[in-house]
């Protein structure tokens, strides 16, 4: 079977521009969102620069355009189509793809104003299920690949933990594995085993383990409070990257323009990106546009 590409996805985004002009793709997401039953959400985004006047009025000429939007839709449902039927055979098991949709919108930042496509489907039976596990890889057939400025997101739903994941992902965040392009994975991979809450012994074994570390650190802490402290104590830096973003939003009052995030957290334009994606998700912000900005509000400022 061919090699299973990013490419090969975002690709068919690429061919919805309706110009010949240049223009630079910041990032592209492609992320799947596993379920109980093996099912996943497939989402490809692609997020490009439009570099002139020119590029904007044909991208929203393309936005108004139905029949269009269908008829690239309906390409890119049939190019899935065709790898299906690859994976198919070399997997001998039943799958299959529905739920095509596409989407599209503008970002407007300080600097640039960026074009949005986003392809969503269901892929039915897209991973193994045994017993407790979920197991993900085997349609990779003939390996994987992402370019550069993409990035493969794993998502998988709370009541399971991860087993392992090959190869180890760039970023890990509770059920989400971030992997950053350019890669070029093996053959059946990337592989990501997950297991629910406390369906084997290995789980009672962590439990236990877990609870005898408790138990000795508080038994180191009895001890040390019977003893003077000479110095105070200093809290903690973050660890958590994103009760810095919302901390940094609530003391702009619950309200902060997306491109001020960068700076005032010290991370990059994509990290934000993925960040809000996650806490937009967890339903504490959502975006709004103020003028031709996109602008971070807390859900709990609008509720208060």
């Amino acid at each position: 079977m061919k090699r299973i590409s990013g490419a090969c996805l975002t690709g068919v985004v690429l061919v919805l521009m309706l110009c010949a002009a240049a223009y630079s793709t910041e990032i592209t997401t492609i992320t799947i969102q596993l379920d109980t039953t093996g099912s996943a959400l497939w989402t490809v985004e692609d997020r490009f620069v439009l570099v002139t006047e020119e590029d904007e009025k044909l991208f929203e000429e393309f936005q108004k355009n139905e029949a269009l939007k269908e008829e690239k839709l309906n390409e890119f449902k049939k190019k899935m189509s065709m790898l299906l039927e690859e994976i198919k055979y070399a997997t001998k098991r039943s799958m299959n793809m529905s739920n095509f949709e596409i989407f599209m919108g503008k970002e407007v930042s300080v600097t640039n104003t960026y074009g949005v496509i986003l392809f969503r489907f269901t892929w039915e039976e897209f991973a193994l299920v045994h017993d407790d596990q979920i197991i993900m890889g085997d349609v990779f057939e003939g390996g994987y690949y992402i370019s550069a400025n993409e990035l493969l997101v794993v998502e998988f739903p709370e009541p399971y933990r991860l087993v392992t994941a090959v190869p180890s992902p760039d970023h890990l965040k509770e059920t989400m594995l971030i992997w950053e392009g350019p890669m070029n994975f093996a053959d059946g991979h990337p592989a990501v085993v997950i297991e629910r809450h406390g369906s084997s012994i290995r789980n009672e074994l962590w439990l236990v383990s877990i609870l005898a570390v408790i138990l000795i650190l508080v038994a180191i802490v009895t001890l040390k409070s019977r003893k003077p402290q000479a110095s105070t104590i200093t809290p903690p830096p973050y660890i958590d990257d994103k009760q810095l973003t919302i901390d940094v939003v609530r003391k702009h009052g619950g309200a902060i323009p997306q491109k001020e995030l960068p700076d005032l957290t010290g991370f990059s334009k994509a990290k934000i990106s993925i960040l809000l994606k996650e806490l937009k998700k967890d339903g504490i912000i959502r975006k709004t546009f103020r003028g031709r900005e996109n602008e971070i509000v807390l859900i709990d400022k609008e509720s208060g």
